[in-house]
């Protein structure tokens, strides 16, 4: 079907219309005010404590972790961190999915990990 009959059952209300989220991730962002290499150490921890996870990539240079979930890893969480000041460090974390996966809005992953480090696991 072409685009011009895709938009104009769209518009009559026929066909429902795409989501705009084409592209995100789930994600949280966290902001805590401790240094990058403390709130490493918490990442970690939360990783293991809180998911249970066995972390793959941890890269202090970099200051990236990354552990994978689900069936044969279906589902990947990566944690950046950017220091903002002496005592503030930035924290994303991100669930990626293997091509031809479903990506679903919200990750549960994602969310116990980013209220694990917000409630200070490892401190």
């Amino acid at each position: 079907m072409t685009p011009f009959f895709e938009d104009l059952l769209e518009s009559i209300g026929l066909r429902k219309r795409k989501d705009a989220r084409v592209g995100l991730r789930p994600h949280r962002d966290l902001t805590l005010a401790v240094n990058v290499d403390a709130a490493h150490r918490r990442v970690l921890d939360a990783f293991v404590t809180a998911l249970g996870a066995n972390v793959d990539v941890d890269d202090r240079t970099a200051h990236t972790l990354e552990a994978g979930f689900g069936t044969v890893n279906s589902e990947r969480i990566r944690v950046t961190l950017e220091r903002v000041s002496a005592d503030r460090t930035r924290v994303r974390i991100e669930a990626h999915y293997r091509a031809g996966v479903a990506r679903p809005s919200r990750s549960p992953a994602v969310d116990a990990l980013a209220d694990a480090i917000e409630a200070g696991v490892g401190d």
